[in-house]
Parts: C-alpha cells; sequence; structure tokens
C-alpha cells in the first residue's frame, strides 16, 4: 500500500492478515483523527494493532458510547436480516462502498448498549477483507448467525477471485 500527504509518503509492506474464524474485537475508546478522509496520522491506532493478533482480533474504535470503525476495517451489524453501518465518525473505505451497491446499508448510530440485540457483526476492509466477529472480548456478545456473512462472503470471493485469498472460515 501507499499513501501520501503534502509531507509523507507511507509504503506499507505488511504481509495480507488471513482472519481467523474466531474472530474477536476488542473495544478501544478512540475515535480516528478527521475520519472522513484517508490520512496518515494512525500512529496510535497502530500502536494497540501492534500488541495484538490481527489474524484474531482487532480494536473496535469506540466514542461516547458509540462504536464507529475497526482499526482496519469498516463494521456493519445485522439485526433481522438488515444491515446496519455507524452513520458517521468513520472512514468509508472502498469494501463498504462495494457493498453498499449490493445491499441496502442502514446508516445509524451503533450504541454499546444496544449492542446484544445484533445476530452478526462483520468487518469489511481491503486489508481483511470480510471477517465474521465470534465475540467482544470484555463484552457480553457472542455471533448468533453467519447468514449475511456467508452471502458477502460469497459476493467477495466471485468479484475478487483473481486474488488469491485462502480464509479459514
Amino acid at each position: 500500500r501507499i499513501a501520501l500527504n503534502k509531507k509523507i509518503i507511507s509504503v506499507s509492506i505488511r504481509e495480507r492478515v488471513i482472519p481467523k474464524s474466531k474472530f474477536s474485537l476488542k473495544l478501544v475508546n478512540y475515535e480516528r483523527v478527521k475520519p472522513e478522509y484517508k490520512n496518515l496520522k494512525y500512529k496510535k491506532i497502530l500502536k494497540f494493532l501492534s500488541k495484538m493478533n490481527t489474524s484474531k482480533q482487532d480494536i473496535a474504535l469506540c466514542v461516547n458510547n458509540k462504536i464507529l470503525e475497526t482499526g482496519t476495517s469498516n463494521l456493519l451489524f445485522v439485526y433481522k436480516k438488515k444491515i446496519y453501518s455507524p452513520k458517521s465518525n468513520y472512514y468509508k473505505g472502498t469494501n463498504i462502498k462495494f457493498y453498499e451497491k449490493k445491499f441496502r446499508i442502514i446508516k445509524k448510530d451503533i450504541y454499546l448498549k444496544d449492542i446484544e440485540q445484533f445476530e452478526e457483526i462483520i468487518l469489511v476492509g481491503s486489508g481483511k477483507g470480510v471477517v465474521s466477529v465470534n465475540f467482544i472480548d470484555g463484552y457480553n456478545w457472542r455471533r448468533k448467525s453467519k447468514e449475511m456473512f456467508n452471502k458477502m462472503f460469497k459476493i467477495f470471493k466471485s468479484e475478487f477471485k483473481k486474488n488469491i485469498y485462502n480464509y479459514n472460515q
């Protein structure tokens, strides 16, 4: 990956992470700097991520009891076959834009107090692809279904089959 701004050219040669089937989120009280814009101000996020195995876990950025995004991906929440995405204060990546063309995604503030109602939490991002969250560390939420994830992953595999992905689902 290559990113640049007026002062910095950033070249990332990180290996592509292959997410595990028992993937979890760790809640972190933090909001990306100017999240509506792609930028290189993510040292604090990288500090959190450097302390974990990112094939098994990611951080969920939360502010004022709202979940916004992860350190690497956008978040989708599924309740009664409807897909929800946070309303604002996150970077809208390429993959979520792709899925907005395939599915109706409802914009809504996602509060921690309401998290138990969701059957699925799905990460979508260029680094990880599509990942089903199994549980949230230290929180009373567990995956109840993989129905929407299976649909999204099938589309992901068919659309991006030119790339080699060996996901352990």
